[in-house]
């Protein structure tokens, strides 16, 4: 179960999209960067950048400040929310960079 406002508000705004994957992972205990890690695949670069767009135009529309963001208009985007980092890949580059493998350490948080 979800217990952060932000959090649960992203994830509610996902399930409902057309994505490929969705992965959020717990790395307060073992990070500083944030809290959670929201890994987001879709098909291709165009879906992308057009949620890129929707996940920025939902969080803003909920008071939530953008801290950062990089890869505008590539195959991975990184949208930084202070607590929660949303990772958002076309389907190749996620198998490619494989996060899931590189922050093995940290707890997969339960969607449902």
């Amino acid at each position: 179960m979800v217990r952060n406002k932000k959090l649960k508000t992203l994830i509610d705004f996902l399930k409902e999209k057309k994505i490929s994957s969705l992965k959020v992972l717990d790395i307060s205990k073992i990070s500083i960067i944030a809290d959670f890690f929201v890994i987001v695949s879709v098909p291709s670069q165009k879906n992308v950048e057009a949620l890129d767009t929707e996940i920025c135009d939902l969080m803003e529309e909920n008071g939530y400040e953008l801290r950062n963001k990089e890869g505008v208009h590539s195959k991975w985007v990184l949208i930084d929310y202070n607590d929660i980092v949303i990772h958002l890949f076309d389907d190749e580059y996620k198998d490619f960079y494989n996060l899931d493998k590189l922050w093995a350490d940290a707890k997969e948080v339960n969607l449902d």
